[in-house]
């Protein structure tokens, strides 16, 4: 046997150990019941309970309302999307402490989005991996998201 083939035998064993190696880590953490993008699924949550206020309010909020209600529909979609993609999907409502609520005269869902969707901008930015191609999707609507609800907020009465 010569050396050439015996080098490409030895890395063509190095590649396939690697590959499996890869396969097994990626289907123990898709088993894992802890959410892995936590500032998302926070995001998620307050988007949707965002959404309730928003339906449940008076007034149209300066005339942005309905564009509102759309880009946060869009975020959902585009979040819901990434995690999905990333084996993380949303599993229901995260829990928060009902406290953290009071301290807004109005409108805590939509405070508490603003904040959480600034977080899961920076997760989305910085994971070491694309969503399944859906990050560039999913920060172009959290940021539409942001933009809407700091003009709901700005007209909030």
């Amino acid at each position: 046997m010569s050396r050439a083939s015996l080098l490409v035998g030895v890395l063509g064993f190095f590649a396939l150990s690697l590959v499996n190696f890869a396969e097994g880590q990626d289907k123990k953490n898709k088993g894992k019941k802890n959410n892995h993008h936590p500032h998302l699924h926070h995001a998620l949550n307050e988007l949707k309970e965002s959404q309730k206020e928003l339906r449940g309010a008076k007034g149209n909020f300066g005339g942005h309302l309905d564009k509102a209600l759309k880009d946060i529909r869009q975020a959902i979609d585009a979040i819901e999307d990434a995690l999905q993609s990333a084996g993380d999907p949303f599993k229901g409502k995260v829990q928060r402490d009902a406290n953290d609520y009071k301290k807004y005269a109005h409108h805590p869902h939509i405070h508490h989005a603003l904040h959480d969707l600034r977080e899961a901008k920076m997760e989305l930015k910085n994971a070491s991996h694309n969503f399944g191609g859906k990050r560039d999707v999913a920060l172009r609507e959290v940021n539409q998201a942001i933009d809407q609800l700091q003009l709901i907020l700005k007209h909030a009465k």
